[in-house]
């Protein structure tokens, strides 16, 4: 479905290909493998395809708009390396992790050089309003994992936190794509900023899914049944749930989150228990309502390829199985 709409900027996509391949290439074999691990399990691109589409929507993609895009996906997966070593995560795109396959110590500084390629491109652009996006990025992604990993300890968490929470680790980057897409063809600052929320949605609405797919079997989403649950992290379907049940059931499920009784019986009746209180629907509902907000504020464009690819972006971001 990604290619479908994938199509008005098929050509930048091979270009950003290309480059991100070179881009991962070093004159030391010693440790290459472990790049070409990286460059081998390409994700779904959805933050370069989301930096040339916005670009479209408002001129012409040029050399900018390819360099703010390779330099969005290096942040990206250096994060990803990183957060992988964090929450002990064994597979990733139903593949084994960076962690997994060479431990955390290659993992942690395989992220780190994958993030010092980032910042040396971010210099090279000489561009001292893209490093500020870039350096507001890397903090709120590592703010953003700090709170959700503190929280852990702390499972009562309001529905503003946990939007909060969700801004800083995923959407800031989808909404830094959308801006700096913009910003590459010399967008107004009006356009910028509304755009800027258009990739803010995609991402909230991409991490509302995540969370979602934790509440069902594995299948071929890669990602554990109750793993969110098992690390202590409350999210939108199970706090709906705890916020809107009787005292008694509230009590009965935080004696288990607060002692960290997670056996797999334990995170069954978790999950069961925010699907019989409808937190999947209410986080369904919430997808729906950003969906609707997206939809107004591409209004303001005139139709065209691009602009229905961005509506089926969005829409494919909420209907997604995995």
């Amino acid at each position: 479905m990604l290619q479908q709409f994938s199509l008005p900027v098929a050509n930048e996509l091979k270009a950003f290909d290309v480059q991100y391949q070179n881009i991962l290439k070093t004159g030391d074999q010693r440790f290459q493998f472990l790049l070409d691990f990286i460059s081998e399990t390409n994700g779904k691109r959805i933050r370069p395809l989301t930096v040339f589409l916005v670009a479209k929507l408002c001129g012409t993609p040029n050399r900018k708009t390819l360099d703010y895009a390779l330099i969005l996906e290096l942040l990206h997966n250096a994060t990803l390396v990183h957060d992988d070593v964090v929450d002990n995560t064994k597979e990733r795109r139903g593949q084994p992790s960076a962690m997994a396959q060479f431990g955390n110590q290659i993992a942690v500084l395989l992220g780190d050089y994958i993030l010092s390629k980032a910042i040396t491109l971010g210099v090279a652009t000489e561009n001292i309003p893209i490093l500020k996006i870039l350096a507001t990025v890397a903090q709120n992604l590592s703010e953003g994992e700090l709170t959700q990993l503190i929280g852990a300890t702390e499972p009562v968490i309001d529905e503003n936190r946990y939007f909060e929470i969700i801004r800083k680790k995923t959407a800031i980057l989808l909404a830094s794509c959308a801006e700096m897409g913009a910003m590459s063809v010399d967008a107004d600052a009006e356009t910028i900023q509304t755009l800027r929320l258009v990739g803010e949605n995609i991402g909230l609405c991409f991490q509302l899914r995540d969370d979602i797919f934790d509440y069902y079997e594995q299948g071929d989403i890669g990602k554990p049944t109750g793993n969110d649950i098992r690390e202590g992290k409350i999210t939108l379907p199970l706090l709906y749930a705890l916020q809107t049940a009787s005292p008694m059931q509230v009590a009965e499920m935080m004696k288990l989150i607060r002692t960290q009784d997670f056996s797999a019986e334990n995170i069954r009746r978790l999950l069961d228990f925010a699907k019989q209180h409808n937190g999947v629907e209410y986080a369904q509902e919430k997808m729906m309502h950003i969906k609707q907000e997206t939809i107004r504020l591409l209004q303001r464009f005139p139709d065209s390829e691009t602009k229905q690819a961005l509506l089926q972006l969005i829409a494919y971001t909420i209907e997604r199985k995995k």
